[in-house]
């Protein structure tokens, strides 16, 4: 079963997110810290990470750029609420796909079965 991240400082978000995921039959584990899921990653592995664009204390971009350092190759999906977010320039820096908030079932289905198979 692959284990996915989701990170959100928002814990409805991340919950509601587990919820889906979970019935799509992914392990999930979630985190409101960025830095808690970056050391739990670095941990334990992950076969995918949802992140949320905008929170307090680091930005997806960030979180990204930190799993990145760590070596790591996992397919990195941005999560967001700005309807105007350049998803190219997201996108040319190596994330994988961007998700749109209010999460669609659908949608991240979709993705998730074209970039994790």
């Amino acid at each position: 079963m692959k284990k996915v991240i989701i990170i959100d400082d928002e814990p409805d978000i991340g919950f509601i997110l587990s919820y889906e995921l979970k019935h799509l039959g992914y392990q999930t584990q979630t985190f409101e810290e960025p830095d808690k899921a970056i050391e739990h990653i670095k941990a334990h592995g992950a076969d995918a990470v949802i992140c949320d664009f905008q929170m307090p204390k680091m930005d997806g971009l960030m979180v990204f750029g930190e799993i990145k350092k760590l070596g790591l190759s996992i397919p990195f999906f941005i999560l967001t609420g700005e309807p105007v977010m350049d998803t190219k320039l997201i996108l040319n820096q190596g994330v994988t796909d961007v998700l749109f908030k209010p999460q669609d079932l659908t949608q991240i289905k979709s993705v998730f079965e074209r970039h994790l198979g």
